[in-house]
């Protein structure tokens, strides 16, 4: 019998709530309203319309939409280097009783940054003429290059005019 780790089990199964919890929802915490409405339970609700649009040109697409009769409920627009969840766009969506979503992003700029750590290397067991020595493990400093990666993101809910 073979034994598979719980976490791939979970991971591996294409379940996706559990790494949105894990996520940072930048969505919501950046949402800025324009129109006060009551938020609604999102499961069961359908997945809003998502037009992606060049950033260049977000306003004018939403300015179309307006001109049409739609209605802004409210924007959210932030920087990250972090990755973002589709459904945390889906379910703010759906919260906010929004059923067209003007999403944009924009790379911005590309950071590199140098991270001091301190990492245990264990002990290695040598053999040298037939005697075995167990050397001890020790604390090493180790050094990392990380590179983020920073994008722009901007996201426009709206509702037909008539609701």
């Amino acid at each position: 019998m073979r034994w598979i780790p719980i976490g791939l089990v979970v991971f591996g199964t294409g379940c996706t709530s559990i790494l949105d919890r894990l996520a940072t929802d930048h969505y919501s915490k950046n949402y800025i309203t324009d129109i006060e409405v009551v938020d609604r339970d999102p499961k069961g609700l359908p997945a809003p319309e998502v037009q992606n649009t060049l950033l260049s040109g977000h306003e004018e697409r939403v300015r179309n939409h307006k001109n049409g009769g739609w209605q802004v409920l409210g924007v959210t627009e932030f920087n990250t280097s972090g990755s973002t969840r589709v459904n945390h766009l889906y379910n703010l969506a759906r919260r906010k009783g929004a059923s067209l979503v003007v999403h944009s992003k924009k790379f911005d700029r590309r950071e590199q940054e140098i991270i001091k750590r301190r990492e245990y290397q264990p002990g290695e067991r040598i053999s040298v003429n037939g005697t075995t020595v167990q050397l001890e493990g020790r604390w090493v400093d180790v050094v990392d290059v990380v590179t983020r990666v920073y994008h722009d993101y901007r996201a426009t809910f709206l509702r037909p005019g008539s609701e």
